[in-house]
């Protein structure tokens, strides 16, 4: 919440308008993952909430209509981001989000693989190459497993096919996921990755749930490679990059 409030603060320097704010709000929400998508009086609401002066919600609904930044929302009477305006809208706010400022290397996942795309991608990628500079292994594969299970549903949902890993509105678990990942015949991901995704999901699970194993340096070097290979097609499938 601490990050959002920081948005906020910076979007009020901008002088921006109520639908400009609205906009912003719904690119925040993306890129966090804390939204897909809000109703007008959700905006509203959450605006208010920062404390932003409160819209009116009729005029506020057809200013979203008539937007060329967004488009409508998967639930309904719901507004998200244009996926063709992301880039665009990146390029104006991401400077408004406090990024990590401690350098790390490459050496899992290359920064420019998800350089300038979602900002929970960017964020992820630095946090597992950091947690291998440091030498904490367990929460590298930790964290290389959630960036694939992020990245594989983002997949479903990129290609209108959300609702197949849904259970009640929700996203089943990532051994669901894969099931349905593999039985996707729409899907290329290459012959390799169904074998690297097994592999990620099985050193990742052992890290987070295993009480007295710890994952070493090696178990991670063994599989960066296939790895780099399986998060490409994974973005390419995603359409992210």
């Amino acid at each position: 919440m601490d990050d959002l409030k920081k948005f906020a603060k910076g979007i009020a320097k901008l002088g921006t308008t109520h639908v400009e704010r609205a906009t912003a709000l719904l690119w925040y929400f993306k890129q966090s993952q804390m939204f897909e998508d809000r109703s007008v009086s959700e905006l509203v609401q959450d605006l208010h909430d920062l404390g932003f002066p409160r819209p009116n919600v009729t005029l506020l609904r057809k200013q979203l209509g008539r937007s060329k930044s967004v488009t409508r929302g998967k639930r309904k009477k719901t507004f998200q981001i244009d996926l063709r305006k992301m880039d665009e809208l990146t390029k104006e706010y991401s400077p408004l989000v406090d990024l990590p400022t401690q350098e790390v290397s490459d050496a899992v996942v290359p920064k420019a693989m998800v350089a300038g795309t979602r900002l929970y991608l960017e964020r992820l990628v630095h946090q597992i190459n950091g947690s291998y500079d440091a030498g904490f292994y367990d929460a590298c594969a930790v964290l290389c497993r959630r960036l694939m299970e992020s990245l594989i549903i983002e997949c479903f949902i990129a290609n209108g096919l959300k609702s197949t890993i849904e259970n009640n509105g929700n996203f089943v678990f990532l051994e669901n996921l894969i099931k349905a990942l593999k039985n996707e015949k729409s899907f290329n991901l290459g012959r390799n990755s169904p074998s690297t995704i097994d592999t990620i999901k099985q050193i990742g699970d052992t890290a987070a749930h295993d009480r007295t194993h710890l994952t070493q340096k090696q178990d991670i070097d063994d599989v960066k490679v296939e790895y780099r290979a399986l998060l490409s097609a994974l973005l390419t499938t995603a359409k992210i990059k």
